[in-house]
């Protein structure tokens, strides 16, 4: 096998090569934070997972199939988040906290709002990128339509407009809030939270004492 083809996934992969092509995806979509898909290099990433910029060929063939490999990784790893804060038995309004801390609450908040602003403006440019980025909101979607028909079922939402309009909202302000703080303008993780939480409070109509 030469350096520039992509090794086959299978279990025989030694564990260390997986840690590598993790920690070399990782880098990339820090890259693509920092400096856009169309200006990311090889070099940044390399620098970033210490690592040669032959061991990155050697898990990617060319540098576009590298970024779009990290965009994935991105959706899948942000998407994951988002289910496992979601499940369990706990009541509606209770999981849509949860998911709300779990979303707010991410230490390297910046990086993943930049990340998800640079990858939706790039997906503007780029056709193939499409997919993921309706994925992401197809998973947000299904998550919060989900805890609202709980919440409607169980009596503790009245909702003040259509289903599809509440989740629809509480998407709009996620997009807001994740620009704002991408932008450094001024919004923190606290009134991130904060104002997440008083959109689903009004348009899912929380009955009181929930």
């Amino acid at each position: 096998m030469t350096g520039s083809e992509v090794p086959e996934r299978t279990g025989a992969v030694p564990a260390g090569a997986d840690v590598q092509r993790e920690r070399i995806l990782r880098a990339a979509a820090l890259a693509l934070a920092e400096h856009g898909f169309d200006a990311a290099r090889l070099r940044d990433v390399a620098n970033s997972a210490g690592v040669s910029i032959g061991s990155i060929q050697h898990h990617f063939e060319t540098r576009d199939l590298l970024f779009r490999h990290a965009f994935e990784w991105s959706i899948r790893e942000l998407t994951g988040r988002w289910r496992c804060a979601a499940v369990g038995e706990l009541g509606p309004w209770r999981r849509f906290e949860l998911l709300v801390r779990e979303l707010t609450g991410d230490p390297d908040l910046t990086r993943r709002c930049a990340t998800w602003t640079e990858f939706c403006a790039s997906a503007a440019r780029r056709e193939e990128l499409r997919d993921g980025i309706r994925r992401v909101h197809d998973e947000w979607r299904a998550l919060v339509s989900g805890i609202l028909a709980d919440g409607v079922a169980s009596g503790e939402f009245a909702p003040v407009m259509s289903r599809e309009a509440a989740v629809g909202a509480v998407m709009a302000v996620v997009d807001g809030c994740d620009m704002a703080v991408a932008a450094d303008g001024g919004m923190t993780a606290e009134r991130y939270a904060e104002v997440l939480l008083g959109t689903g409070r009004a348009v899912f109509g929380v009955r009181d004492g929930v």
